[in-house]
């Protein structure tokens, strides 16, 4: 087997690891708010770990969330100015853009680097676990969404990026 071939294998494994973390954080949010609307109106007790642990988990979708959109093209653009511009021009712009959200990201992963130094020793109120692990999740999001962008950059650059007829942008 080829070295493209394991790195290939390895990167399908990966996507399909990140989903299922992704669906399993939905399914933990959803099942842990059921606990928590059940006990809390139906039984007339409340569970107290309940609500954090629904945010935690509900912050963790959204980012590793955002990596796999971004992965697919799903994120919300608004291409109403692209659509008429020539394939060239569009590629310029949409460079310039990755480059743009690059740049976002490395602030986002520099706060959030700082942010986990200051949170290290503060634990949830109602279980112990760190608020550094929130933004570790983020950073992560971050660098990922990084590496995605740097990558259709350079194919786009080296003019290996197949545009979709739909958005001018790959799969």
């Amino acid at each position: 087997m080829k070295i493209s071939e394991r790195v290939t294998r390895a990167l399908d494994l990966f996507w399909k690891l990140l989903t299922g973390v992704v669906m399993t954080a939905f399914a933990l949010m959803l099942i842990i708010m059921a606990v928590q609307v059940i006990s809390r109106y139906a039984l007339g007790i409340a569970v107290s770990w309940t609500d954090e642990a629904s945010r935690y988990l509900f912050l963790a979708e959204i980012f590793l969330g955002s990596v796999l959109a971004l992965r697919y093209q799903e994120h919300i653009r608004i291409t109403i100015v692209t659509d008429i511009l020539s394939p060239s021009v569009r590629n310029i712009i949409a460079s310039v853009a990755d480059v743009i959200c690059v740049l976002v990201l490395l602030m986002l992963v520099a706060g959030a680097w700082n942010m986990m130094d200051r949170t290290a020793g503060i634990m949830a109120s109602t279980f112990q676990m760190s608020f550094s692990y929130i933004y570790l999740i983020q950073m992560i999001s971050a660098l990922l969404m990084i590496a995605l962008l740097l990558g259709e950059l350079y194919q786009r650059l080296m003019g290996t990026l197949q545009p979709t007829i739909e958005d001018g942008r790959s799969d």
